[in-house]
């Protein structure tokens, strides 16, 4: 990949079973929007009793005051049961969600199970209740809560935190740089406004192209109608020809573009699609439209199956 658009990584080590991450959770989603920086989100559960729910009352006590002193700032309400939870299940979960490139959803929705809607995520039944949107599967999901291999693997990522020189959540590191604590995220931000490679300069701009236009762009050899849909959908029905690349996976396939197509961005409805258009024209691809409407406006024959889903794009 051009060096000018490579995006570097910051490691986010997170608990479900702490308030802190789960109030600066958008945040850390956000810094992707404005940096050249890709998060790894990484659960751990070895640090869940150190603040909120330490075994010393006065400790407790105070984390506990400063926790809600917190989420009054950033104008959040937390909504909890106050009894201890183990968020191994949670964390187990996870790596079938990172398979099926759903992470960002699912971290929200245990968070929102725990932090928001007060439920047990220890509880495998109230798990898999707050993942119900999810495009997991109950029974595949139920398998992955109570998994031995997941566990394992669990086992590795804690072990590989604690020789990485994490101490506690929520805890980042970036360019052999560490910080800590839900207060130093603005210190990391400091660090990636400092860098002014890093900057993503928010002047970047799209075209939108109608449906009925489709046929015209679709002559040009250097036109692609890129599917940001997840396989299953775009496996439903979709626009012959077109590739597909989901939303969640862009950033990490940039050099499986060509910045001088013109790509066209669909998706169901316009939302996902927009976000990837502007997301690709701030990394240097300068011909992007966005398919108005999204593949419910599409009238013309689709396509089914995943047969050359990806012949198009370039082969890493």
């Amino acid at each position: 990949m051009d060096q000018k658009y490579k995006r570097e990584l910051i490691h986010f080590y997170f608990s479900f079973n702490d308030p802190y991450s789960f109030l600066i959770f958008p945040m850390v989603k956000n810094l992707s929007q404005n940096y050249k920086v890709d998060i790894e989100m990484i659960s751990v559960t070895a640090y869940d009793r150190d603040t909120l729910f330490s075994a010393d009352e006065t400790l407790a006590s105070y984390y506990l005051s400063d926790v809600l002193r917190y989420s009054g700032k950033l104008g959040r309400t937390l909504n909890f049961m106050p009894q201890f939870q183990d968020a191994t299940k949670a964390s187990l979960g996870k790596f079938l969600a990172d398979n099926k490139m759903l992470s960002q959803k699912y971290i929200n929705l245990v968070f929102a199970a725990r932090w928001i809607n007060g439920k047990d995520i220890s509880s495998t039944q109230d798990l898999v209740n707050g993942l119900k949107f999810l495009e997991l599967g109950e029974e595949r999901l139920r398998e992955a809560l109570e998994s031995a291999e997941y566990l394992q693997q669990q086992k590795q990522v804690e072990v590989l935190a604690d020789s990485n020189g994490v101490r506690g959540v929520p805890f980042f590191r970036f360019r052999n740089e560490e910080f800590m604590g839900p207060d130093r995220l603005e210190f990391l931000e400091d660090v990636l406004k400092s860098d002014p490679s890093l900057v993503i300069h928010h002047d970047a701009s799209y075209g939108v192209i109608k449906p009925e236009e489709l046929g015209k762009y679709l002559a040009s050899p250097d036109s692609i109608v890129l599917d940001v849909r997840i396989p299953k959908s775009f496996g439903a029905g979709h626009i012959p020809g077109s590739n597909c690349l989901p939303a969640r996976v862009v950033h990490r396939n940039l050099d499986r573009l060509d910045r001088e197509w013109n790509l066209a961005i669909v998706d169901d409805g316009g939302v996902e699609a927009t976000d990837v258009a502007f997301y690709l024209a701030s990394n240097g691809f300068g011909k992007v439209s966005v398919l108005s409407g999204g593949i419910s406006d599409f009238k013309g024959e689709m396509s089914k199956g995943l047969k050359n889903w990806q012949d198009r794009l370039l082969k890493k």
